[in-house]
């Protein structure tokens, strides 16, 4: 069944998204590791995304430097775009574990990090049913650790 909203789009499942709340253990835990390994969670500088003291002007800036560069000597430029608005949900647990292990993680830590995503579980109310479901992929929203870890995804 599809509804349409107020500006007349239809709406379907894909338009919703779960919100993960986040404990204040996991949380405390997670700017631990930090602190101890973030030298591990170092992204390539050309990598704009989720980092301290970087963001969307600085990758706007950039691309409007190298493209009134180009353009400067007559150079037609071609760019592409990427839609990666649910690139969280479909992280690739595994994919994610080898790139960890290409950055060299300490073992204990790489256990850690896949015994949470192996722990992942969700669950949606409709009125007075409950349904719980484990989390196949997808780095959960609004942790301490998932920005570090999806740049990392990202990164090469």
């Amino acid at each position: 069944m599809s509804s349409c909203n107020m500006y007349g789009k239809s709406i379907t499942v894909d338009d919703f998204r779960g919100v993960s709340i986040s404990p204040i253990i996991p949380s405390v835990c997670e700017h631990c590791i930090l602190d101890r390994y973030g030298e591990c969670f170092i992204t390539n500088n050309n990598h704009f995304g989720f980092k301290q003291q970087s963001g969307c002007s600085h990758a706007l800036y950039t691309s409007r430097c190298v493209v009134g560069y180009y353009v400067s000597f007559g150079t037609t430029i071609n760019v592409c775009a990427l839609d990666i608005s649910k690139a969280f949900d479909r992280t690739n647990h595994h994919c994610l574990s080898v790139k960890l292990t290409y950055k060299r993680i300490p073992v204990n830590l790489l256990s850690v990090l896949e015994h949470w995503f192996q722990l992942g579980v969700t669950c949606i109310m409709w009125f007075n049913t409950v349904c719980f479901f484990e989390l196949a992929c997808g780095i959960r929203q609004g942790g301490v650790l998932s920005p570090y870890l999806f740049a990392l995804y990202i990164d090469s």
